[in-house]
């Protein structure tokens, strides 16, 4: 097992006091940074004003704000009529997709040249591509200068790309806002009336377009209606002009009379003549010969089908079956029209089953009668009156043929010009509709266009980061100062308060001396006693067995007040009535002679190890009885040679039995090895330390050092703390009333402490005039 581990075993069974407990790890870390910070408050301040110093001017100067520049365009969705007054709402149906539309207009590519155009010539950095800010500009430094852009181009890019400028509906209402983002507000407001200017221009361009358009069509049709109609009524005219009149129905009407007329007299000349001609046939045969009964039946059937009343009775008959089988297809059987044609179908066949049979009967009475009658007398007369009969049918059908003609002329020029006078009528209703559009266009077109200007450019806000940005630079600078204020005393190693060195290194601190700056002179001597007496308390308290016999006083390195706390300490038990022996045991740079006013060439220890007599070497303080074996620099060189001398110890061992302690300052253990032989020697040793001098590494490696070879460490002293730091912080003003009653004893130590101060080892960058102590 090494000499470290069984040198923890051996602690680890004692009892410890733990008179600088760590706080907590949360706690820890607060008091830590705010301490680091307020430790360093100069750099944080110095900090904090060369960035404010350099900052707030660079914002103010650089950082432009940006104003928001807004122009709007109203849309009605209804418009109302100027004749009625009244307003037609489904005249848009679906209005917000109309909105958009407009709005995408508005960054066509028709307007964006337009507006281009209207702002070429005034000289305006958005064209430039100037830099707006520090940070473009460094931006085209670094990139080279960027090739200027067509202006309708550059415009596009701030619509598409950029997006400073916008154009957009607004929801809820009728307007169509042109906004744009710019650090130059009269620019901004330039470029959107340009916007705005030039789509009222296009707009009102269109829709005169759109109206002309729509005009010249309704013009050129109400010109060709116009003409259609003129020449209908000179048709109708030229067509009425034979017959005085164009409503030629009463002529048609009597017309149509007289070819009925003619017909039914045309059919009794034609009736007369068939019964005449039948008379000559009955005649010629019953003068040559007996009539056969088949013959006679044949010219029965003759007759009688030749009759004009059978004639016509069968047509009726045929006409009207054909119109009953039509009926029948259109109506329901049940229909009152059929059932009327079919009774009179039925009459009429009955009719003519009846004249069938009077024809018969009168062909029965020819048949006799010529037969009685045979002659050429009465065949002659028959004959001649055919004749007769044939002509005057002649006459008959000629007179027919030519009224017929005549009455399907007129009947036709009637059609024709009922047809153009229907045409006609409708073209005039066309026509009429056609030039109430007309007039209606030319009402509307005065009437306020459904887009118009609702406000031209305007600031709608403005953005001015600039204080923010002051706001965020002057936090940003204070955290940077307390941040580097904080890294700056984290960097530094040195150690200040008894909680760096309890927080950093773990070990027990005994107690501390304060600063003589941080306290007034009048409170400074019950400061100073204070101090020494929590430190004698302390040690005396820890492994509840007083305070050791042998105690070795040392430190990491030099100037960092050890004779000094050695020879104080010594001073203040050998005042507290205790027999004290102190030995300066460094042999290297021995000051104990020189703080104590001590004869010069004081030489004790030395003698001692070399076999004197120790009565004959130790050298007394009249003042507080303190025993010293001082040295001196004559064997330096063989200092280590000499402790390390077997009879050292023994020496050492004998001396101390005489006194209650001994105390025995010796070189810094960082420094020489000697400081390890007296820790060897002795029975538990102190490290002090300097605050603001000692750091952390050297202290815990002079920790580390003596632990190894298994020496009683008590704890360190911190030498030089602040008042505010220091374990006796308020004892100084608790007994200020009785201060008089401990004047002599407190001038006794005192002057040991301003001999030390006169003589200090301490460093020489401390104004502390006592030096060494904490």
């Amino acid at each position: 097992m090494s000499e470290l581990q069984k040198y923890h075993e051996q602690m680890a069974g004692q009892e410890v006091v733990n008179w600088q407990a760590p706080p907590d790890a949360d706690g820890d870390a607060t008091s830590d940074l705010v301490g680091g910070i307020l430790r360093r408050w100069y750099i944080a301040l110095l900090v904090f004003l060369v960035l404010c110093a350099i900052g707030l001017p660079g914002v103010w100067m650089l950082v432009r704000p940006s104003y928001e520049v807004t122009g709007a365009l109203r849309v009605a969705p209804i418009l109302a009529d100027i004749l009625s007054g009244e307003s037609d709402p489904g005249e848009i149906s679906d209005y917000l997709r109309f909105m958009n539309t407009e709005a995408e207009k508005i960054t066509s590519s028709s307007v964006v040249q337009r507006v281009a155009d209207e702002l070429v010539d005034r000289d305006l950095s958005f064209f430039k591509a100037e830099p707006t800010g520090l940070v473009e500009e460094w931006k085209q430094k670094l990139r080279g200068p960027a090739p200027r852009l067509e202006p309708a181009m550059r415009l596009k890019r701030a619509i598409v790309d950029e997006q400073k400028i916008v154009v957009a509906a607004v929801r809820d209402k009728e307007l169509i806002k042109v906004t744009m983002h710019s650090s130059n507000q009269e620019e901004a407001k330039q470029i959107v009336d340009a916007f705005i200017k030039a789509y009222m221009e296009i707009e009102v361009v269109t829709s005169d377009e759109d109206d002309n358009r729509q005009l010249d069509l309704l013009e050129s049709e109400r010109d060709v209606l116009y003409e259609k109609i003129q020449n209908d009524r000179q048709t109708i005219y030229q067509l009425g002009q034979e017959y005085g009149t164009v409503a030629l129905e009463d002529r048609q009407d009597v017309m149509l009379q007289r070819v009925a007329s003619l017909l039914d007299t045309l059919t009794g000349v034609q009736a007369e003549r068939i019964r005449l001609e039948a008379q000559v046939q009955l005649l010629e045969r019953t003068r040559q010969q007996a009539i056969a009964p088949e013959e006679l039946l044949r010219m029965r059937r003759e007759y009688i089908n030749e009759d004009t009343s059978v004639t016509a009775l069968t047509g009726r008959i045929t006409e009207l079956e054909q119109e009953i089988i039509v009926a029948k297809q259109t109506l329901s059987p049940a229909n009152p029209e059929i059932q009327n044609k079919i009774g009179l179908l039925e009459a009429l066949k009955q009719r003519m089953e009846e004249r069938k049979q009077e024809a018969s009967k009168d062909f029965d009475d020819l048949v006799a009668k010529e037969t009685a009658e045979a002659g050429n007398r009465q065949l002659v007369a028959i004959r001649s009156e055919l004749e007769q009969t044939r002509e005057y049918e002649k006459r008959l059908i000629e007179t027919l043929s030519k009224e017929d003609t005549q009455t399907i002329s007129l009947g036709r020029k009637q059609l024709t010009i009922q047809e153009l006078q229907a045409d006609l009528d409708l073209t005039k209703e066309r026509y009429d509709l056609v030039l109430r559009r007309i007039q209606d266009l030319e009402l509307q077109r005065k009437r306020p266009a459904r887009v118009s200007v609702y406000y031209n450019a305007d600031i709608a806000s403005i953005a001015d980061r600039r204080v923010k940005l002051s706001m965020a630079l002057v936090f940003g600078s204070l955290v940077c100062g307390m941040g580097l204020a904080y890294l700056r005393d984290k960097a530094d190693l040195c150690l200040r308060t008894p909680d760096d060195v309890a927080k950093r290194i773990g070990i027990r601190i005994i107690g501390t001396t304060t600063s003589l700056n941080t306290v007034k002179p009048a409170l400074l001597p019950e400061q100073i006693v204070g101090d020494y007496q929590t430190i004698r308390a302390n040690l005396g308290l820890i492994g509840g067995k007083g305070i050791p016999r042998k105690l070795v006083v040392t430190s990491p390195g030099m100037k960092e007040g050890k004779t000094t706390f050695a020879v104080n300490l010594a001073t203040s038990l050998a005042e507290s009535g205790k027999k004290v022996l102190l030995i300066d045991g460094d042999l290297r740079k021995p000051d104990v002679s020189r703080l104590l006013n001590l004869p010069k060439g004081s030489r004790g220890l030395q003698d001692v190890l070399c076999g004197v007599k120790f009565e004959q070497a130790v050298c007394s303080v009249a003042s507080n009885g303190l025993d010293v074996l001082a040295a001196d620099f004559s064997d330096s060189a063989d200092a280590y040679e000499l402790l390390a001398l077997p009879s050292t110890k023994k020496r050492i061992n004998m001396i101390s039995r005489k006194y209650d302690h001994v105390i025995i300052d010796t070189p810094p253990a960082l420094g020489f090895p000697d400081a390890l032989l007296w820790a060897k020697m002795g029975d538990a040793a102190i490290l002090v330390s300097f605050a603001g001098h000692t750091t952390m590494p050297d202290l815990k490696e002079a920790k580390e050092r003596l632990a190894q070879i298994n020496v009683n460490v008590l704890g360190t002293v911190l030498s030089s703390v602040e008042a505010g730091h220091a374990y006796f912080r308020h004892g100084h003003t608790y007994y200020t009333q009785s201060r008089d009653s401990a004047k002599v004893s407190r001038r006794k130590l005192m002057f040991a402490m301003e001999e030390g101060a006169e003589r200090t080892d301490a460093p020489e960058v401390s104004e502390d005039p006592q030096q060494g102590e904490a």
